[in-house]
């Protein structure tokens, strides 16, 4: 997969690779800071990591299926929009909107991947039935410390589960792409759990790691969908 992504001789591996690595960076280089005080310095370093990734897909626009790859960086956009959000202070103030940009970018990949999907079946019906299954036991959990938070959340998560299940319902797509959106539903499980509930020791990190594990995840099995490998 990797191969056909990054190496295709049309002038633009370099930049490629460049872009991928200038990310990955980016998002080792926020952990150290990811639990100290609001900063603009913290606050540019978390949006980064999304945000140069969502160059991307650019790069091979004219080679594949444009308008998904757009769909793809305006995803990520929304994402790393979404990281700016939720990473200034007044978070009273700031995330109801850092969530709706979160949601649309969860839209826009459900609608990259409702095209491409087929009815489920077998062991991929059995995945999304204990994930969609997961999902409303955690919800309605959540409902009595949710409030007047009820219904975003709620639909945050009907969203989001819809995009696991069209995931796993593309059947020419890697692995890669369903576990990136379940990685995905993960991380937002835990923003979640740490808002609302009891949040475990270290739970910064492992919402970080995930959430930038599944960006990468989805990134990667998208591309090779939408890019046809080339021949010779």
């Amino acid at each position: 997969m990797f191969e056909t992504i990054f190496f295709r001789g049309d002038g633009f591996d370099v930049l490629r690779a460049a872009i991928a690595a200038a990310s990955l960076l980016s998002a080792i280089a926020y952990l150290p800071v990811l639990s100290t005080e609001p900063s603009p310095l913290r606050t540019t370093n978390k949006t980064i990591a999304i945000g140069v990734l969502s160059l991307l897909p650019l790069t091979y626009l004219g080679q594949g299926q444009d308008w998904p790859l757009v769909g793809l960086t305006l995803a990520l956009v929304l994402s790393a929009l979404g990281d700016l959000l939720l990473a200034l202070k007044d978070q009273r103030r700031f995330f109801v909107p850092g969530l709706g940009s979160f949601l649309a970018a969860h839209v826009a990949y459900v609608a990259i991947f409702l095209p491409h999907t087929v009815v489920p079946d077998g062991g991929v019906l059995i995945i999304i039935a204990l994930s969609i299954a997961a999902s409303g036991v955690f919800v309605t959990t959540l409902a009595p410390k949710l409030v007047k938070l009820k219904l975003p959340v709620f639909a945050y998560f009907d969203v989001i589960m819809t995009m696991v299940a069209a995931a796993w319902s593309i059947r020419e797509a890697s692995w890669l792409l369903g576990a990136g959106a379940l990685v995905f539903a993960l991380s937002d499980s835990m923003i979640a759990l740490r808002k609302f509930m009891q949040p475990f020791p270290g739970i910064n990190q492992a919402v970080w790691i995930t959430y930038c594990a599944a960006q990468f995840m989805l990134t990667a099995a998208l591309l090779a969908l939408l890019v046809p490998a080339q021949v010779g």
